[in-house]
């Protein structure tokens, strides 16, 4: 078996390890193939657990990591096992028994190459030669019987290495399956090839956890957490990734929060958010210490924090009177502080939490204005305190958005940053995303309803050209007759 992974620091996280154990014993030998450097812990633990190891440079992502994997057996070597299979660091799990699936697989000895998943036809200019996109068995997980060596590896000397992830898609993981069925090989998915059809194009990140459940998947796609939701929301109801969490959090032993725990220095925290919903409702009369309040004097340079205790923060991002009004209704005191401190036990890897941004659209508006205004700002920031991560510029951070902000102190275990104006309060969600702490919004059920009657009066005024256009001469009448409000 040879397993690609590539991590940009060389690590192997939990998730990792854990699929890589699991395929170890199912596989005779297993050739671990890393782009990159790897870390002295993780080159540790390959050795130590006595798994071959190659490590080459970071060219040609998965395809010349196979290639040169295979290249690096032999032929002769090769000649000796009757299936090889090329594996990829994407999927997560096993989340149900793998013999499963090897034992199925076996009985169809009719197949030259089989995968765990398909991708169904579809037009995409992206990815397809003439727009077209062939079904075919998903690159993540491929098997292939020796009766195909000869034409699989010459296959491989063939491949020019990509030098992007769209080429990668178009030369390899579109073309293989296309390519071999075309010389009379046959093959098939381990998950059914029908169940989706019609349905979802890439079931794997669709509906993830029926595909476990109903059909015994044994991986899921990590991406399923960071994927751009707006992705997501075309596909799907963009739940799939919160229902996956939810049941392997309640019922696998998959480690799936130090996933998400690594996950988090490595993707954009608001496309994490969103596929996860980090949004909470506070229960008021929930019994919890009040946070430490801190002021805005205190602030001014920098706090130290106490590991085991959790901070109230002013945070104030407006002065137009209308928006103003809005962000004090923010200011959060007496039983709703304890309750959003009750939410901090709740979720141990909550490490700042926010009120939800008030439902009035000019707020959402002038709040993405600030966001674009204060980039330029938060990325000096950002260098200055060597915060190497990505972020989605034309998507705000979960928060801050207004009024207080609740920090965890072990989310902070160099201290508050100097806090000097709105624009350092971006930082906080950073800082503790580094540290492997995400961030969430929190509101009170009055406001969860009216979120709702919002969400279908807007929803249903895009729909239409009409309804848009509508929008569109209110924001620009609205400018005209108070420029100063519009400009806030």
């Amino acid at each position: 078996m040879i397993y690609f992974h590539y991590d940009p620091h060389g690590q192997a996280d939990t998730a990792c390890r854990f699929a890589v154990q699991a395929m170890r014993e199912q596989a005779r030998v297993l050739l671990f193939v890393h782009n990159g450097t790897l870390s002295s812990s993780a080159r540790c633990w390959l050795t130590e657990n006595k798994i071959s190891f190659l490590e080459r440079e970071n060219e040609g992502l998965d395809v010349g990591a196979y290639r040169a994997a295979l290249l690096h057996i032999g032929r002769s070597a090769l000649d000796t096992f009757d299936e090889v299979i090329l594996m990829n660091y994407t999927l997560a799990g096993p989340v149900t028994p793998l013999q499963e699936m090897f034992s199925r697989m076996d009985t169809r000895s009719d197949l030259d190459f089989w995968g765990l998943s398909r991708h169904y036809a579809m037009r995409s200019r992206r990815f397809g030669a003439h727009g077209l996109v062939p079904e075919h068995i998903q690159s993540h997980f491929i098997a292939v019987r020796r009766r195909m060596y000869d034409d699989f590896l010459t296959y491989w000397q063939d491949m020019q290495l990509p030098k992007s992830y769209e080429d990668s898609v178009r030369r390899h993981e579109t073309r293989f399956t296309a390519h071999f069925s075309d010389l009379g090989y046959k093959w098939d998915t381990f998950l059914d090839k029908t169940a989706y059809r019609g349905i979802f194009v890439n079931p794997i990140m669709a509906c993830p956890k029926d595909l476990i459940v109903t059909h015994r998947c044994p991986f899921f796609k990590r991406r399923s957490f960071f994927t751009p939701y707006a992705d997501e929301l075309r596909r799907t109801d963009g739940q799939a990734a919160s229902t996956l969490y939810r049941y392997l959090k309640q019922e696998t032993s998959f480690p799936v929060d130090e996933l998400i725990a690594s996950l988090l220095p490595a993707h954009p925290l608001t496309a994490m958010a969103q596929n996860l919903h980090w949004h909470y409702q506070l229960q008021e009369g929930t019994k919890s210490e009040p946070p430490v309040i801190l002021t805005p004097e205190e602030l001014q340079n920098g706090v130290k924090l106490s590991a085991d205790s959790i901070y109230c923060l002013p945070t104030s991002l407006f002065q137009q009177p209308t928006l103003r009004l809005y962000e004090q209704e923010l200011c959060w005191s007496g039983s709703l502080l304890c309750a959003a401190v009750n939410l901090f036990g709740e979720h141990p890897m909550l490490g700042v939490l926010g009120p939800a941004m008030p439902l009035y659209p000019e707020y959402a508006r002038a709040r993405y204005r600030l966001w674009k205004n204060d980039l330029s700002a938060l990325r000096r920031s950002m260098a200055d305190l060597d915060l190497q991560l990505p972020m989605e510029e034309n998507q705000p951070l979960p928060v801050p958005n207004g009024g207080i902000l609740l920090v965890r102190g072990s989310a902070f275990p160099k201290g508050l940053p100097p806090l000097r104006s709105h624009k350092d309060f971006w930082l906080l969600p950073l800082l503790a995303q580094k540290n492997g702490f995400y961030s969430a919004d929190a509101e009170m059920s009055s406001q969860m309803a009216a979120r709702a009657d919002v969400y279908h009066a807007l929803l249903w005024q895009v729909q239409t050209s009409g309804g848009a256009g509508k929008i569109f001469v209110r924001r620009i009448k609205h400018a005209i007759l108070d420029p100063k409000e519009a400009d806030e």
